[in-house]
């Protein structure tokens, strides 16, 4: 079964990987697996406890990547923080 899936950036998130290209390509190949692989349990992915559950986040090296999965067979990840680990559950409070 095939379907096709995009990513979109928040405009902080975008500012973020665009100082840090290797976490995007990182992100961007996570996403690929755990939508598209065989072993989507490589990543290192959790749900967001709380007022925030509709959220996850991945976990690469010393970075999160705070995004949701948006509708059914197309598939848009709406990557919304990214950060260093402790800065990125600060600012997770000012989502809606």
């Amino acid at each position: 079964m095939s379907f096709t899936y995009e990513i979109r950036y928040t405009k902080a998130a975008d500012k973020f990987f665009k100082r840090h290209e290797s976490v995007r390509t990182q992100f961007e190949d996570s996403v690929h697996e755990l939508l598209t692989g065989d072993h989507p349990e490589r990543s290192d992915v959790k749900k967001i406890k709380g007022s925030h559950a509709q959220y996850y986040r991945i976990k690469l090296s010393g970075y999160r990547v705070i995004y949701t999965l948006i509708n059914g067979r197309i598939v848009v990840v709406m990557t919304l923080l990214a950060g260093a680990r402790g800065d990125v559950y600060k600012k997770k409070g000012k989502l809606k």
